[in-house]
């Protein structure tokens, strides 16, 4: 368990979409202590969910925000050079190893400035610094998966 962690996007649309590993992510974010979400990553996802064009969605993704009790982070003026910082290093346009896209760069930005670990899914965070709540967590994330969460198998084989 972890007593608290940032959310990504990419981990609530999975959800939503009923994924494969939508049920890990729902599982894990449950059992967390306390959630953030940057007020960037927050408007990116209704506009995400919006994209999804099902009845309702906009509503049920923040009902489930709502319940999860993921604390909105504001974004202001005071984070425009770590966001700067940020992009720079890992955004695409910079050519890092790890390309992120402008949405990702805000919760990348938050979950270093609170020093907590990031609940994402796919390969772009794989290559930066943040530190990935699923696998603090045992599960696998990696290139051979294309980042999707996977329970590791036990050393005995169950």
């Amino acid at each position: 368990m972890l007593a608290a962690a940032v959310v990504d996007s990419s981990a609530l649309i999975c959800i939503a979409k009923g994924e494969p590993a939508a049920n890990l992510f729902l599982n894990e974010m449950g059992n967390t202590g306390k959630l953030y979400i940057s007020a960037a990553t927050h408007a990116e996802v209704i506009l995400a969910t919006m994209s999804l064009q099902a009845e309702g969605a906009v509503e049920a993704m923040q009902g489930f925000i709502a319940t999860l009790k993921i604390e909105t982070v504001d974004f202001g003026g005071d984070d425009i050079q770590a966001y700067k910082e940020a992009a720079l290093k890992h955004h695409l346009k910079a050519k890092p190893p790890g390309p992120l896209n402008m949405g990702d760069v805000f919760s990348f930005q938050l979950a270093v400035k609170l020093n907590l670990p990031l609940f994402f899914q796919g390969k772009d965070f794989l290559k930066t610094p943040v530190k990935n709540a699923m696998t603090r967590l045992g599960y696998d994330m990696n290139e051979e998966n294309l980042g999707v969460p996977t329970k590791p198998r036990s050393i005995l084989g169950q």
